[in-house]
């Protein structure tokens, strides 16, 4: 027994020596400041806590510089708010894939072009872009003009009545949206979109995704049945994938009833580049099998409302902290509008909006969408300041930190100004410093779609509202997430304007 116990005991040693040397030995070959963190955990603590994660992260990059390395357990990691190294790794295509960390992503809502590795990523890609082509775009103004003009009505009984938390009106309201634009169906009228109970399946989905994220134990089914959550998890995932099932099929039927018709009735390019129309086309011909419709079609409703929404009341937002720019945007949107209640938004009308195309952008630096974005390196990557990073290191686009820098945007770096974004400020930025939707190879497929409707809605609320909070800006605390969340989401109240 006591020899069994030795022998443990000694491999145990062992083991420890050579991850602390595999350790060592990266940071010194690699020349990339870091913390070395604990023996065998490493730097694993950080994820134990959600809520504190961008601050570790700060806290680290403060102390050692824009870019650090550092370690999970035994896997080496690498977290990175310097614009050219960000730019080296996401036009790499050495850095195409995803980071393991978003294995939950796969579990929760699909296996689509969020996560797929490549090849299979730029062949889901390549074929999927027109469904995002701007003619398409601007085919969905109607919608994103109607669907506003519900959202006004549904504000009525709110203005002038103190402060309230929009944000899940506002989700309710892009989630209508997405399954419009994306999947050719209007669900407005469906009981499990009436009752909220499928955007809020959507949420515990999103929750567990993130927990699985940042607690990997959690991807066991077994450990999640421990913790209480796989009922909930496993319930909301059935009526999501019950829902966009129905679409799909509900589509199919459509199809077949056209061809059968004795006049078929053809359709124009914008209706057959619509993203369900291309998948399921894609079905018919065998390129697709119908998991990947079922995925990919999961993936984008997601993508295309839970991002439009925190996008929207965020500026709204910020705006209410900041109202000496909301009344510069009210200024311009006025000009263009001159009467409140309903307008017609057109595209050439958003190609007017320059202070709101500031305000946008300014507010996904302060607060952008999604704070951290993860990749891992499929071959060794030479950096362009010649360090060679190895094969199998994950690495983490810290956005939100690199948004904040003050060596980038100066003092002021971490308040909301939108001047940030005159021209005489951005011309001489890194074109890395910002990027709200990532950039390089594996860039946000559906960016141009997220600013066309979030520039139409907030034309119209900035229009018809004046927003307010007594929340300050300065007691903001933003929580780590697969999108930017708040630890505490501030009220807005709403005025009407004339």
């Amino acid at each position: 027994m006591l020899t069994w116990t030795l022998w443990c005991g000694l491999l145990f040693l062992l083991w420890f020596y050579f991850l602390w040397s595999r350790r060592r030995f990266y940071l010194l070959t690699l020349q990339i400041p870091g913390p070395l963190g604990y023996p065998l955990l490493g730097m694993a603590h950080w994820l134990w806590h959600r809520e504190d994660i961008l601050n570790a992260f700060g806290y680290y990059l403060d102390k050692h510089g824009p870019t650090i390395f550092s370690w999970l357990g035994p896997i080496p990691f690498m977290i990175v708010s310097d614009p050219q190294v960000a730019q080296d790794i996401l036009t790499s295509p050495h850095c195409i894939n995803k980071g393991i960390i978003y294995k939950a992503v796969d579990d929760g809502a699909g296996t689509g072009l969020f996560s797929l590795t490549d090849p299979r990523w730029s062949i889901h890609r390549k074929l999927l872009n027109p469904a995002f082509g701007h003619k398409v775009l601007l085919s969905f103004l109607p919608i994103f003009n109607k669907e506003t003009t519900l959202l006004l009505d549904k504000l009525k009984p709110l203005q002038d009545d103190g402060e309230k938390n929009l944000i899940p009106l506002l989700q309710s309201f892009t989630l209508g949206i997405a399954t419009q634009t994306t999947m050719g169906s209007d669900v407005k009228s469906e009981e499990n979109f009436r009752s909220h109970s499928l955007l809020e399946r959507y949420q515990c989905v999103l929750e567990t995704m993130t927990d699985m994220c940042f607690s990997p134990w959690l991807n066991s089914r077994w450990i999640r049945q421990l913790a209480g959550k796989e009922s909930h998890y496993y319930q909301a995932k059935t009526e999501i994938r019950q829902f966009i099932r129905k679409l799909i099929e509900k589509k199919l039927n459509e199809d077949e009833e056209r061809e059968e018709a004795p006049l078929p009735v053809i359709q124009s390019n914008d209706q057959k580049n619509i993203f369900l129309n291309l998948a399921t086309d894609l079905l018919k011909r065998g390129v697709f099998s119908w998991k990947n419709v079922e995925d990919e079609s999961n993936i984008i409703v997601f993508g295309a409302f839970e991002t439009t929404a925190n996008t929207v009341y965020y500026t709204l937002m910020l705006l209410a902290m900041f109202p000496e720019y909301q009344e510069k945007a009210f200024d311009e949107i006025k000009s263009l509008f001159p009467k409140t209640d309903d307008f017609e938004v057109t595209y050439a009308d958003t190609q007017q909006m320059v202070y709101l195309d500031l305000i946008l952008n300014e507010s996904m630096r302060v607060v952008p969408p999604v704070p951290v974005v993860s990749r891992q390196t499929s071959q060794d990557l030479k950096l362009s300041n010649g360090i060679v990073i190895p094969q199998g290191v994950q690495i983490a686009i810290d956005m939100f930190h690199m948004h904040r820098s003050k060596q980038i945007w100066g003092e002021d770096a971490e308040t909301f100004n939108p001047d940030h974004f005159l021209p005489h400020n951005i011309q001489d930025k890194h074109p890395y410093a910002y990027i709200p939707f990532t950039k390089g190879i594996r860039n946000c497929i559906g960016w141009r779609y997220a600013l066309i409707s979030a520039k139409v809605t907030l034309a119209k609320l900035l229009r018809n509202y004046r927003f307010k909070t007594s929340f300050p800006f300065k007691d903001l605390y933003f929580v780590e997430d697969i999108t930017m969340k708040l630890k505490t989401v501030p009220l807005l109240e709403l005025e009407t304007r004339k």
